[in-house]
């Protein structure tokens, strides 16, 4: 699996007691959807490698206590600072209309006053703001990732609504 078929989980940050057990910091505002995760991904030496859990313990926090299938103390110790990804296919359904995960949303067709603009090729993340890689054949739009442009999201129809401010795809 590549990476940009992934989300990033989060990262093992520490060992935890001393049967070879890891702590998988999941770096999202609602890490109890992955609580009861089966396997994870972990990028060892810059590909992703399954893993597959033996043993979950609480979660705590965003800290979850796992224990892979045939890895031991000393193997657990190189899982260390290892990152950890899921497919995006295991990214639960966002709860409001206007929710979105960023690498969930590539791919969407954007629209404005039902009209379409294009297709979002990716999430540009900036110290600023965030801002949205529409590309229409030979055009591309940037728009801000501003809740109010978002009108709406339609998950099932691999759309995104927006309500811009007259010019803004002119510039």
């Amino acid at each position: 699996m590549q990476k940009e078929q992934c989300f990033s989980l989060g990262k093992i940050t520490k060992l935890h007691g001393y049967k070879g057990a890891v702590v998988l910091h999941i770096d999202s505002s609602t890490p109890q959807y992955f609580k009861e995760l089966e396997s994870v991904l972990l990028e060892i030496n810059q590909e992703l490698v399954p893993f597959f859990v033996s043993e979950r313990g609480g979660l705590n926090g965003k800290k979850l206590v796992l224990t892979f299938e045939d890895i031991g103390p000393e193997e657990a110790k190189k899982l260390v600072d290892a990152p950890a990804y899921l497919p995006i296919s295991m990214l639960p359904e966002p709860e409001e209309d206007t929710s979105f995960y960023d690498k969930a949303i590539t791919g969407y067709t954007a629209y404005t006053e039902d009209q379409s603009i294009g297709q979002i090729i990716e999430i540009i993340e900036q110290s600023a703001q965030n801002l949205f890689l529409i590309e229409s054949g030979e055009n591309q739009y940037l728009i801000p990732v501003v809740e109010p442009f978002i009108e709406r999201i339609d998950h099932k129809k691999k759309s995104i609504y927006f309500d811009l401010p007259e010019g803004l795809l002119d510039l």
